[in-house]
């Protein structure tokens, strides 16, 4: 009985040794047809990257991976480095494993012939006015992370500043409009004082956020803060209001 279980054991064994070398010889194999067909380097999506996605963003969640093929399999017009994809949005759903070409990525104004981005699922496009101070002198730009800040009236304590949401994506920035009643249809105007001319800032707002985000623009003043990739959530810590005395270092 022994032997038997003994023999059956050496046959495993040999079995999966017998299949890493196939598989060894098999890569090795290709990489040596692949060295005698003068190789190049090339830029594949290793994940189906969707379209309106930044090429940034598909670069920091690792979507894009470089590959080595025959100077024969590389396209025309691929992507020779991924700094050519700074400021730019895939115009189609890239398939898994399709060489990007860059007329494939697009500016911003072009996505889908619209300034607007795809809205991720679960959320809603939603507009702000607000004036180039508020929005980062105007640097905010569609593909970009925003966190939201808040100034609103709280009973008892003044104003009070704090984080309302962070790493919200800017889906588009544009139309022009006057900071008067009027134009924004009542309510409490105070995303930028006198007659300053403010931009719609669009953002795709998780749905269970959406109202509380209208009440906050309603109700007080908003900020937003320009985050850089991949940057993580900033520490929020509690709310500032009129009985806090500002720290003589804020480190």
């Amino acid at each position: 009985m022994q032997s038997r279980v003994l023999a059956i054991l050496i046959a495993v064994v040999l079995a999966l040794v017998a299949t890493v070398a196939l598989v060894v010889y098999v890569n090795g194999a290709d990489r040596r047809a692949i060295a005698e067909q003068d190789p190049v380097y090339v830029y594949v999506a290793k994940e189906t990257i969707k379209a309106g996605t930044s090429g940034e963003d598909a670069q920091n969640r690792g979507w894009i991976e470089r590959k080595e093929v025959a100077s024969a399999s590389a396209v025309d017009g691929r992507v020779l480095s991924p700094s050519q994809l700074k400021s730019r949005f895939a115009a189609v759903d890239i398939v898994k494993g399709e060489q990007l070409l860059l007329t494939r990525w697009v500016g911003s104004a072009d996505v889908a012939g619209r300034r607007l981005l795809p809205i991720p699922e679960d959320h809603q496009a939603l507009s702000i006015g607000l004036d180039l101070q508020r929005q980062v002198a105007g640097f905010v730009t569609p593909g970009d992370k925003v966190s939201m800040l808040v100034t609103r009236p709280r009973e008892g304590r003044g104003e009070q500043t704090e984080f309302l949401l962070q790493n919200v994506q800017v889906l588009a920035v544009g139309t022009t409009a006057l900071t008067n009643a009027a134009a924004q249809g009542g309510g409490r105007v105070n995303q930028g004082k006198g007659s300053q001319s403010v931009t719609a800032v669009t953002l795709a707002i998780k749905e269970r956020h959406v109202k509380f985000v209208v009440h906050a623009v309603e109700q007080g003043s908003i900020y937003l803060t320009l985050m850089p990739p991949n940057a993580g959530a900033a520490e929020r810590g509690g709310p500032v209001d009129d009985t806090d005395d500002i720290p003589d270092t804020l480190e």
